[in-house]
């Protein structure tokens, strides 16, 4: 019974009490629908089930899969017919089933209580604190802190437009003071300090790509946020690897936060001349009082905070993985005003889904040309040599808001700043910068920039003479 997991899931529509709720379909029947192979344990609740994994990457395929279906049942729907799911994860004990059933029940009926703070987020997922210690790093960082429920330990998941934030750290091995040490400042300063400024902290470690470099330089180079912790001397000098990622991080004029420990006594380490000047978080090189620990915690995260700052530039920026392997395209990460431009959320959420959203706020002629332009830009990044007409990877077709609360009858063009493509995974970044006044529309109706300057790459038939008004 040691290796087992049970999952409580229950199933609710609006937490709005003054909405009424309609006939809730049940969820064994919505589980068996979304996979037949399920070891479902019958509580004789229409509303909860309990399901039984004997390894927890089933338990995230069946996740991933109650999200899937969590974003088609609820796609377009009014707030009163939004299907909520709440999941708690627990470890099998000793005591029997009976045991096991109530303290799911119990605690899922605790947390969906707690619904009415993130009525956005249709999937809510907790584990307890027991499950978390028994999961590699790259699934504890889908996890934030641990808090007190009912007097169990519990984790939240993170929602899925959460920004990542990645973590520059020593690692060590395992068992060793280092990685004892990165293991802790991950744990008590950085993951709290990421979670309440809507975070969610990777370290390396937590890479889930074949090749780890790629990945940690791929992330130092795109990631909106990065926490540099810089360790402590005495462990033969500071650390070659964390300095050389911090060279690239600042390189790349990307923000960061940097923490390092002091003495015991609370003075500081000499630290190298390039960064001896930089505004450091100093945190004590031993375990420490609560209140110390929260005045650090607050102090990184007013740095996060100040830094977050840097990240949405005037122009709305978004970065697109493409990942033709598993073939999942999303948006990793989005600028705040970029939600605001798109109005709609943006982190996680599927390429073509965001695209289908911004074709509904363009007018007709617009949608096609903007749609084939984008596909033959992606194109030309994964084979830029294969076709010598496309001279250069520049966009000329804008997003025209034919309807928008705040932008209709604006111009925004796509701007590729930057990108990678490499294993199969293309990630673009991508500036999206109003064009409005430089924007005319020809014979077909078809809105078009002048900025970009690109006019070998267009398409004979366009005729630039309307201007957008």
């Amino acid at each position: 019974m040691a290796n087992q997991f049970f999952m409580a899931i229950g199933l609710d529509y609006s937490g709005d009490e003054n909405i009424p709720k309609k006939q809730v379909n049940s969820i064994k029947n919505i589980l068996q629908e979304i996979s037949s192979s399920l070891k479902i344990k019958d509580i004789g609740r229409k509303d909860k089930i309990i399901i039984e994994f004997n390894d927890y990457k089933d338990a995230e395929k069946l996740i991933g899969n109650i999200y899937s279906y969590s974003d088609k049942e609820n796609k377009s729907k009014l707030k009163q017919e939004i299907i909520y799911f709440y999941i708690i994860i627990i470890f099998a004990d000793s005591d029997g089933l009976l045991s096991i059933v109530g303290t799911s029940v119990d605690l899922l009926k605790s947390v969906i209580t707690l619904k009415i703070k993130n009525l956005t987020h249709p999937v809510q997922i907790y584990i307890t604190k027991e499950v978390y210690d028994s999961l590699p790093p790259n699934h504890q960082d889908l996890y934030h802190s641990k808090f007190v429920l009912d007097g169990t330990d519990i984790h939240e998941r993170y929602t899925k437009d959460t920004r990542r934030c990645f973590v520059v750290s020593p690692i060590g091995e395992k068992g060793s003071d280092i990685r004892d040490r990165s293991d802790y400042v991950f744990e008590t300063y950085i993951k709290p300090s990421c979670g309440i400024t809507n975070y969610r902290a990777v370290r390396g470690d937590m890479q889930r790509g074949n090749k780890i470099m790629d990945d940690v330089i791929e992330s130092l180079q795109s990631d909106s946020m990065a926490i540099v912790y810089l360790g402590n001397p005495k462990w033969n000098g500071w650390n070659p690897n964390v300095m050389f990622e911090l060279g690239i991080r600042v390189g790349n004029s990307l923000p960061y936060v940097i923490i390092k420990d002091s003495t015991s006594n609370g003075e500081r380490y000499e630290l190298p001349f390039d960064i001896k000047d930089i505004r450091i978080v100093d945190i004590s090189e031993q375990e420490d009082i609560l209140e110390n620990i929260f005045s650090s915690i607050n102090t990184i995260k007013i740095q996060i905070q100040d830094n977050h700052k840097l990240v949405d530039s005037v122009h709305p920026y978004g970065i697109v993985k493409l990942n033709y392997e598993n073939k999942s395209f999303e948006y990793i990460e989005a600028s705040d005003n970029l939600v605001d431009l798109f109005g709609c959320a943006v982190i996680g959420k599927d390429l073509s889904e965001v695209n289908a959203h911004l074709l509904n706020l363009m007018p007709e002629n617009q949608k096609k040309p903007y749609i084939l332009e984008q596909d033959r830009l992606i194109y030309q990044l994964i084979s830029p040599k294969k076709d010598a007409k496309y001279t250069q990877v520049s966009a000329t077709i804008p997003i025209v808001f034919k309807e928008h609360s705040t932008y209709q009858g604006k111009a925004f063009l796509p701007f590729i700043v930057e990108y990678n493509y490499s294993d199969n995974i293309l990630t673009v970044k991508v500036l999206y910068v109003d064009v409005t006044s430089v924007t005319i529309k020809n014979n077909e109706g078809v809105y078009i920039s002048n900025l970009s300057g690109s006019d070998n790459i267009l398409p004979d038939f366009f005729d630039q003479n309307t201007a957008l008004s």
